[in-house]
């Protein structure tokens, strides 16, 4: 199953922010979501964070050999009957929580 991708104007400036590198290897695995071809694991609230629960994780980097620097927050709208679309949320470094708090701020939930 193929879905319609959204980009949320907040993943935009946090894509700018990274590396060219890293920009492209965002934009792969958002495609692989896209395609089917990877799916995240789901998130939840955290008192830390705050509510992910519906969204998703997926870990990347630039890198295929290095372990993964990355995460790419995106959620899925709609349903199987209405065409599915997957919101490209956040994009960010996994150390800090980098992406969590971005997903957060770009979904203004803090």
């Amino acid at each position: 199953m193929t879905y319609r991708v959204v980009v949320l104007d907040g993943f935009k400036t946090d894509l700018a922010e990274l590396p060219l590198e890293v920009q492209k290897a965002a934009a792969l695995a958002l495609v692989s979501v896209r395609d089917g071809e990877r799916s995240g694991r789901l998130l939840d609230e955290r008192a830390s964070v705050g509510d992910l629960s519906d969204c998703y994780k997926l870990y990347f980097d630039p890198d295929p050999h290095a372990k993964p620097r990355y995460r790419l927050v995106y959620r899925i709208v709609g349903n199987r009957v209405a065409a599915l679309t997957v919101h490209a949320v956040s994009v960010g470094r996994r150390e800090g929580m980098d992406a969590y708090l971005r997903a957060v701020k770009n979904l203004d939930r803090d």
